[in-house]
């Protein structure tokens, strides 16, 4: 993922360098990524707040072809058409998230490169000296050695340099006294194994929250999707524990900010105030589908016409042909009479 971590690095860098803080500089980057997506997040509710105001007609269609699947599929997706509504729009939401996890995680295993921008070729000569105590973090490792004296600093400053140790040595990655790039999973009796708890609370109540929401609209969750909200938590957990603290508290942040926006769109965007608001747009939507139609089955009049038009055009020249064929036939059968009957009389035949 190292293609995601070179731009977040670089978005990192530069709110690390105004507050020289790590745990700010994550928390700072986060917020930022969610004011970024906070107009997908409007569109999304409005979204959900249409899908919950037609619950009623889905459920109709639901009941009617019970029995016939594949009606039941084709009545659906015609009802989304003609009221405009996008029913995988849920599905970007979560894969932006996905993107943003991975790349931050990234930039949280690779803090020398990102946000230092130390050269790589040297990060990698660091990383062959430490050799297997380099570890699964191999530059956390590089700056615990460098920070805390430890048996492989001066061979690691020996490669460096005094500039970029300087640099390493001031690189503040506690938060409120928790060093983000430990992991959890290491020591488990580390104060810093607040933030897999947390990752995962703060999960389950987002999780439970939007499950509350979906009945609340008297929408039905899909089994899919069901055991894929249940078993976020879990994998809240397990990121959060396995991997350096940074990432427990990325995950962690994320769902306060999640949970606030939730409850604020909410409010601002119900499905009684978003029919209110989308009534017009429904309509402009279905004129756009009416007119949709017309216009095809206006194309097709004109087609059929154009096709029987050609086939009468063939049929008589067809004819034309016919008869003229017709006429030299009679007319070569009158000229062989002709000629028989001048040899019959022994009179001279002249062809007309």
């Amino acid at each position: 993922m190292n293609f995601l971590g070179v731009p977040f690095g670089y978005v990192m860098s530069f709110i690390y360098n105004i507050v020289h803080d790590y745990g700010w500089a994550l928390i700072l980057f986060i917020l930022l990524t969610r004011i970024l997506q906070f107009p997908l997040g409007i569109k999304q509710q409005k979204s959900t707040a249409r899908m919950a105001a037609f619950q009623p007609k889905l459920n109709q269609i639901k009941k009617q072809f019970a029995k016939d699947k594949q009606r039941m599929n084709q009545e659906t997706m015609k009802l989304y058409e003609e009221e405009g509504i996008n029913p995988a729009g849920g599905c970007l939401p979560m894969l932006i998230t996905f993107v943003l996890l991975f790349g931050i995680i990234d930039v949280i295993y690779n803090p020398l490169l990102h946000i230092l921008h130390v050269d790589q070729t040297l990060v990698s000569e660091a990383i062959n000296v430490l050799g297997s105590s380099a570890g699964g973090a191999p530059q956390l490792t590089i700056i615990s050695q460098i920070q805390n004296g430890g048996q492989f600093a001066q061979e690691l400053t020996g490669i460096f340099g005094a500039d970029i140790v300087a640099q390493i040595q001031s690189f503040n990655m506690n938060f409120l006294g928790l060093n983000l790039g430990e992991i959890p999973q290491e020591n488990l009796l580390s104060p810093v194994i607040i933030i897999p708890i947390l990752s995962f609370g703060t999960q389950v109540i987002s999780t439970l929250l939007m499950m509350k929401t979906q009945k609340q609209n008297g929408m039905e969750m899909m089994n899919g999707m069901k055991w894929t909200m249940l078993l976020m938590p879990l994998l809240s957990l397990w990121f959060a524990i396995t991997l350096p603290a940074g990432v427990g508290l990325y995950w962690t942040v994320s769902n306060v900010l999640m949970i606030a926006q939730t409850l604020i769109l909410q409010k601002m965007y119900s499905p009684e105030k978003v029919m209110a608001m989308s009534q017009k747009d429904i309509e402009k939507t279905r004129a756009k589908m009416r007119a949709k139609r017309e216009k095809m089955d206006e194309l097709s009049a004109r087609m059929n016409e154009k096709k029987g038009t050609t086939q009468n055009a063939q049929s008589k020249k067809a004819e034309k042909l016919d008869l003229a064929e017709d006429r030299d036939t009679v007319n070569k059968r009158i000229a062989e009479a002709r000629r028989r009957m001048a040899e019959k009389y022994g009179d001279e035949y002249k062809e007309d």
